[in-house]
Formats: C-alpha cells, structure tokens, sequence
C-alpha cells in the first residue's frame, strides 16, 4: 500500500469540510492507494498532477515518489479549476 505525505493547505482543507464528506474523501484515497482504483485522472494543464473526483470534491496529488501520495489540496469542483 502507498503512504500518503500532505501539504499543511490540504491539511487545512479537509478540516474545513464537513466530516461526512472528509471521510468519503478519506476513505476514496485509501481504495486508491490499495487498488489503484478511482475517477483518478491526469491534469493536462499540469504534467504530473492528477485529480481524483470524490463527489463534488476534487483532490490534487502527485506521485512523484514511488509509493507515496503526495496530497496537494482538496477544493470544491466549482472552486477547483
């Protein structure tokens, strides 16, 4: 299973979603981290960074190191791009 490694900002981010939604989020980056398995997709505009969809929630992360995910930063989809 990858580690996850976070950013203070998507720290902040989560404890400022309600705890319902922190923990769907929690848990779909767990299932990724397992399986691989997710609406996990690349960002063209930045090389390196992916998206993975979590309702309306959108994570940032990169996985510039084998076996750790790097979380950048959890933002709502109308405030995401």
């Amino acid at each position: 299973m990858k580690r996850f490694d976070w950013e203070p900002a998507a720290q902040t981010d989560l404890r400022a979603i309600r705890r319902e939604d922190a923990m769907r989020i929690l848990l779909a980056l767990t299932r990724y981290a397992q399986t691989d398995h997710g609406d996990m997709v690349p960002l063209t505009d930045s090389p390196g960074l992916f998206r993975l969809r979590v309702g309306k929630w959108r994570v940032f992360f990169d996985q510039d190191r084998p076996g750790v995910i790097h979380v950048l930063g959890i933002d709502n989809r109308g405030q995401a791009y």
